[in-house]
């Protein structure tokens, strides 16, 4: 009887949830739940100068704002906790002394001066800093003594001269030389234990089954099967995914698109859209659909299906000249982050369509809450709740994200039509103008469109009757019914208006 699956996502509480970090939890809990096994939540926060514990709570945010909601972890607790790994020190020190006691381990006491030294002369020669182990044959009575005098000191793995082979899910088979690695620290001289060593015994004794994670990981993993290999532990089935990167195929940072989960959430996205983006990220299922439900998702995931490609995150317009740094979302502003959208993303594409699809009751109170941020239509949420609702039933099939039904709104909720002065007065006062009027609200009343197909043909049509193309057919036409030159698509607004309310919009503007 194969072990049941378990796979695990474990943070560093040390910023925000970003993108490759919520695709990784992602792929762990689609995985674990396609194979009927447990996703477990570990927080890794032996960094003590860098962790905190408001970061935990925006990445547990982020987490359940996406509905990656762990069977066991730090806030649902489990038969393997804590996970922590800041109250899991005592479990460390068991494996540690063990180590010690079998002579596979030893104090080094390197100062900091000594360790800047070696990496100097290694920069100098051109090679690798390797650790050169002058301290790995100290006698034990003399390390004891300099311990029992307070000399500060790490712990370091005793590692030999071996090859190490990495069979990996998605990259396949790769080889280290352990010699190129050396003798590295496993515990620190504050008595934590370092990323790799600590996340070594938390997979054992958390019967981790798979760890899926980065490619940017793979580096680290010879350091893990060493340290397992010296605990006598059993390797867990290692998945390395590939990196993603932004328009400029230049991998994503802070500065390069790697902005917080909560900011989509934030900009009107809704988290299903978000997770059926971030699955295709590096995977496909096998009969090639893009558009899945979460039930989906569960259902035909499988990591070795993951690509090795890297994959790209086409959410930012940061391939201006070539450079992200035109979009630099660490530190924007709301308003700031919309401007740098790329509104042709695959993600608006899903996130348009699982709007359209949701059930109205389930979708509404979402979209209710992102037009109270104009008073004026939160207002009249509070006013007339049953129309606001009944026009977000119509224009829906328009929006890509919650935030771009306000404009709408704001367009359809007019009780007055004016004309507005300057260069839209100066299109209506075009000789060429009220033909075009005249010719449309004809064929508008006799054909009586109700799609925006409908509204588009009616215009075409009035083109061909009066000669007019381009500006001097669309723009006449928007001013006339709008009063503005700028605003929705009229197509899209005209369907929503129907015939009757378009022809009395044109009556105010223009006669």
């Amino acid at each position: 009887m194969s072990s049941p699956i378990r796979t695990r996502f474990a943070p560093s509480p040390s910023g925000f949830l970003h993108v490759g970090g919520a695709r990784t939890a992602l792929f762990n809990y689609l995985y674990a739940k396609a194979r009927g096994g447990q996703y477990v939540l570990r927080v890794e926060d032996t960094d003590q100068a860098r962790s905190t514990r408001e970061s935990e709570r925006m990445i547990l945010e982020s987490l359940n704002w996406l509905g990656i909601v762990p069977d066991e972890g730090p806030d649902e607790g489990g038969p393997y906790g804590p996970y922590r790994q800041s109250e899991r020190l005592d479990i460390y020190k068991k494996y540690t002394t063990k180590l010690l006691e079998e002579g596979l381990a030893y104090p080094c006491f390197c100062t900091e001066e000594e360790l800047e030294q070696m990496q100097e002369s290694s920069r100098k020669l051109g090679i690798p800093n390797i650790y050169d182990g002058r301290y790995a044959n100290l006698p034990k009575e003399e390390a004891e003594a300099r311990i029992k005098a307070g000399d500060p000191y790490s712990i370091r793995l005793r590692v030999g001269a071996e090859e190490v082979v990495v069979n990996d899910l998605v990259q396949g088979k790769v080889k280290f030389d352990s010699r190129l690695i050396g003798d590295f620290i496993i515990v620190k001289s504050d008595g934590f234990p370092t990323y790799n060593y600590a996340v070594v015994i938390d997979d054992n004794e958390m019967k981790i089954s798979h760890v899926i994670r980065g490619v940017g990981h793979l580096s680290n993993t010879p350091r893990q099967i060493l340290i397992h290999r010296a605990l006598g532990l059993d390797l867990p089935q290692y998945a390395h995914i590939s990196e993603i990167v932004g328009t400029d195929k230049k991998k994503l940072s802070k500065r390069r698109g790697a902005t917080s989960i909560l900011f989509f959430r934030d900009l009107g996205y809704l988290p299903e859209a978000f997770n059926n983006y971030m699955a295709l990220l590096g995977w496909y299922p096998e009969d090639g659909a893009e558009f899945m439900s979460s039930a989906d998702l569960k259902r035909k995931f499988d990591v070795a299906r993951c690509s090795k490609s890297p994959s790209m995150f086409d959410f930012f317009l940061t391939d201006k000249g070539g450079d992200a740094e035109d979009a630099k979302p660490e530190g924007m502003t709301l308003d700031e982050l919309k401007k740098a959208i790329n509104k042709k993303t695959k993600l608006n594409w899903l996130n348009n369509k699982y709007i359209r699809a949701a059930d109205l009751d389930e979708i509404w109170p979402e979209a209710a809450r992102f037009l109270s941020r104009d008073k004026e239509l939160a207002d009249a949420v509070k006013k007339d709740p049953d129309k606001m609702r009944k026009i977000f039933s119509e224009v829906r099939i328009y929006l890509d994200t919650f935030d771009d039904a306000a404009p709408f709104y704001r367009e359809l909720l007019k009780q007055k039509i004016a004309l507005e002065p300057g260069e839209a007065a100066e299109v209506l006062a075009l000789p060429e103008a009220k033909p075009v009027i005249e010719a449309f609200k004809q064929i508008v009343k006799e054909t009586r469109p109700t799609t925006p197909e409908g509204f588009s043909e009616a215009m075409k049509q009035a083109g061909v009757q009066t000669g007019a193309k381009g500006r001097a057919l669309f723009m006449t036409i928007r001013v006339a019914a709008t009063g503005s030159m700028t605003g929705l698509e009229l197509p899209n607004l005209f369907a929503i208006l129907g015939p009757d309310q378009v022809l009395s919009r044109i009556s105010q503007v223009a006669g």
